[in-house]
């Protein structure tokens, strides 16, 4: 009977804490623009969020994640980015994040050459994205086929590395992994149908074919002005049949970058292998930026078939091979 009567005295008291906190936080409701930036990923759990408040100073982490618990609200807290200000009552914190349906939408800002591993780690840093679902969706035939299907222009690739446009999108907490791949993808799709179909077809070419060759730029040119004649050098090669021969191919083989390749490293089996192999490689090896893009479907009319790297981000361009090597020399010879 005595341990009835103290359940009782527990339940009671849990109630009548529950009612006094909900009377808290609906008497002053919270001003968003005022207090300290909260930002709640998808699947953080509540004591995740309790320590995260008590760090910023917004409230108790023991009072807010005992109220959470209590009324079931530990698994209804939303994922968003908030403003809230500091000694917040806990019930008015746990209401405000249970059921507020104004979150500030993420920035999230995908860069020029990065590979999809990359922007995963993006997404999961800034939306808490699940890294392995989305790697694996972005490999995944049915899904891509899927996305065919809605949005047409992806070729029959097994990848999408290099469609997931790199920009600054405003996402809102809690989409889906599937959702923010389309909206990339729409990005890009949107781009090409706007500026660039038309120039693709004139020259035989289509989405893919430039993707793969834009995303080689990408990676090899770090100067605007250099993307178009950088592009002429792969032309000029494709059209006699020459090997690319760049090294960004092979390094999207590696498992971590390398200061310099190895002979080794321009021997691995791979279609990717521009060394070794002639041609295009099956796929992009990067999220190619609009300028690379341009310069992959506009280079400039030069006759270069070479070009070797001075050190400081620019490049010296050769057209015979005996011009290469002097122009390899004179970039050791800046590097001493």
């Amino acid at each position: 009977m005595r341990f009835d009567g103290m359940k009782g005295f527990f339940v009671a008291l849990s109630l009548v804490l529950f009612i006094f906190f909900i009377y808290k936080a609906f008497l002053y409701p919270i001003d968003t623009n005022l207090g300290v930036e909260i930002v709640i990923k998808r699947g953080q759990s509540a004591e995740s969020v309790a320590n995260l408040l008590e760090e910023k100073g917004v409230t108790q982490k023991f009072f807010f994640l005992t109220l959470a618990r209590l009324t079931g609200l530990d698994r209804e807290l939303k994922p968003g980015r908030y403003r809230i200000p500091k000694g917040t009552w806990p019930s008015r914190v746990l209401l405000f994040l249970a059921f507020e349906k104004r979150s500030v939408p993420v920035r999230v800002t995908v860069l020029e050459g990065m590979t999809l591993r990359q922007i995963a780690r993006v997404l999961h840093g800034t939306l808490g994205i699940d890294t392995l679902r989305f790697l694996r969706l972005t490999h995944d035939p049915v899904f891509i086929r899927e996305l065919r299907h809605r949005l047409g222009y992806i070729g029959k690739t097994n990848s999408l590395e290099g469609y997931l446009f790199p920009d600054t999108y405003m996402i809102s907490p809690g989409v889906s992994e599937e959702k923010v791949i389309e909206i990339m993808v729409e990005r890009l799709i949107s781009l090409w149908k706007k500026k660039y179909e038309k120039r693709a077809d004139s020259l035989g070419w289509d989405l893919h074919r430039t993707l793969t060759l834009a995303s080689i730029i990408e990676k090899e040119a770090l100067i605007d002005k250099e993307r178009p004649i950088i592009s002429a050098v792969f032309h000029n090669r494709l059209k006699i049949g020459m090997p690319l021969e760049s090294c960004a191919t092979v390094e999207y083989l590696l498992p971590y970058r390398k200061p310099r390749l190895s002979f080794r490293d321009l021997e691995i089996q791979s279609p990717y292998n521009t060394y070794i192999h002639a041609g295009l490689p099956p796929g992009p090896i990067s999220s190619p930026g609009e300028a690379s893009i341009k310069a992959a479907l506009y280079p400039k009319k030069v006759p270069f078939l070479y070009f070797v790297a001075k050190g400081d981000g620019t490049h010296y361009f050769a057209q015979s091979w005996a011009q290469h090597l002097r122009n390899k020399r004179l970039a050791r010879m800046r590097a001493n």
